[in-house]
């Protein structure tokens, strides 16, 4: 796996270790610190492990503050399921996406990094996730 990868989900694990001093709402612009406490909701978490993980703005604005699920949508590539890598992003619904999520393991059903609500963000595998989401699913990569 890429540094950059290796980056984006080690930022996302330390989301989940942190869960209790991350907050969900929709703020922007998005904090993208790092700095505990902090609030924010599934792009803006999203956005956050790229930033720290050293890759480009998956939103495409340069991290000025601004993204969100829709953005990821306009600005990532889509990708079939079958050639998902860790770090890459996981949408549901059809555009502008109703939630987001990082990739932390790819496979037949991925383990994610998932931040759609107070509780979290959460390890939860694809098939759980998607229990609660839009049937129409999107994956994404803007990473080599």
């Amino acid at each position: 796996m890429s540094e950059i990868r290796n980056g984006i989900v080690a930022a996302a694990r330390w989301g989940i270790r942190n869960e209790p001093r991350i907050h969900y709402g929709e703020v922007r612009p998005i904090p993208l610190d790092g700095r505990l406490p902090l609030t924010t909701d599934c792009s803006g978490f999203t956005t956050l492990c790229y930033r720290l993980g050293g890759a480009p703005d998956p939103n495409g604005f340069g991290y000025d503050g601004r993204g969100w699920t829709g953005s990821l949508l306009e600005h990532m590539a889509s990708i079939p399921p079958i050639v998902v890598r860790a770090g890459d992003v996981v949408v549901w619904g059809v555009y502008p996406g109703r939630h987001c999520a990082v990739v932390l393991e790819p496979g037949d059903d991925p383990l994610l990094a998932s931040h759609g609500q107070e509780r979290g963000p959460v390890e939860i595998r694809f098939s759980t996730e998607s229990r609660y989401q839009p049937a129409d699913v999107t994956w994404l990569s803007c990473l080599p």
